[in-house]
């Protein structure tokens, strides 16, 4: 009987441990996880160079109002050696940091053309201080202003079509292409490249309805419901709860502590309620008085 009670008693031990050590590595873990998460945020250095890379791109910008060529091939070239120092690594994925890159590529090519053209080179160099933004403002991207910009542009093709107005149908579907390839990267830069090739996708087959025959009024139609709905999603205009983080534990230990006590209590209620029984002992019988079946 004192065997057995001491078995009981070991085994209480043994469970008690095991939920404190089981607390402890939570505890542990929650603490990983807040650092891990704080390690995900951009280091001085990067938010330092990326401020810079914002400044030189607003330089291109300014250049380009002015059609000041050679100054902007300058601040072009001030932004190719200032990409590959910039480590993008927590500020935005490998798609956002090539198209930010390929922006100033085809700036480049647009300011380098024989026959250069001021609205595009004006247009080039917006998309670059765009984009360049969406770094260094990620809450608050000045490309977030062209959300009525391309609701109109939605606007437009749906009255064009419900007029059966072919001419335009195709000002919309090149309003709309327009629009979304000057904040293209901009959108790689801060939103999901799933939900870019998407809207991508829809702008090409409004635009090759527009250019087709048959049913085009009625595709462009069936396409304008979708399209608004992604414009919606990446431009944060759906139900405020559909966006809302998850609530993280304010005080964590405070918890694993409360839910520690609360079993460790149970254990111990529970030893008491074994110790009261029958005196403390467990009664045990001798193989030979054990009944059969028993």
């Amino acid at each position: 009987m004192v065997g057995k009670a001491r078995r009981w008693r070991r085994f209480g031990v043994w469970l008690t441990l095991s939920v404190s050590l089981m607390l402890v590595a939570t505890g542990c873990g929650e603490g990983k996880s807040t650092k891990e998460t704080s390690a995900s945020k951009p280091s001085a250095e990067q938010v330092q160079k990326t401020e810079l890379l914002g400044q030189t791109a607003e330089e291109l910008y300014q250049k380009a109002k002015q059609g000041d060529v050679p100054g902007s091939l300058m601040a072009l070239q001030q932004l190719s050696d200032q990409i590959p120092k910039i480590r993008f690594e927590g500020l935005t994925s490998i798609e956002g940091m090539n198209a930010l890159t390929r922006a100033v590529t085809d700036a480049k090519r647009v300011f380098n053309a024989t026959s250069f053209k001021p609205e595009e080179g004006l247009m080039a160099a917006g998309k670059i201080r765009l984009a360049a933004d969406a770094l260094t403002h990620p809450h608050t991207p000045l490309w977030l202003q062209y959300d009525k910009l391309l609701s109109d542009d939605v606007s437009l093709l749906e009255k064009a079509a419900t007029d059966k107005n072919r001419a335009e149908v195709r000002k919309g579907a090149a309003l709309l292409e327009q629009h979304i390839g000057l904040i293209r990267p901009s959108l790689l830069i801060s939103r999901s490249p799933t939900d870019v090739e998407k809207l991508d996708s829809l702008a090409t087959f409004i635009k090759l309805q527009a250019q087709g025959e048959g049913e085009l009024y009625r595709n462009v139609l069936n396409a304008v419901p979708p399209i608004r709905g992604l414009l919606d999603k990446l431009f944060l205009k759906r139900e405020t709860t559909a966006y809302l983080p998850y609530p993280e534990q304010q005080n964590p230990i405070l918890w694993i502590v409360t839910i520690g006590s609360v079993i460790l209590a149970s254990l111990a209620f529970a030893g008491w309620r074994l110790s009261q029984k029958n005196g403390g002992l467990v009664p045990v019988r001798r193989p030979d008085q054990e009944k059969p079946g028993s």
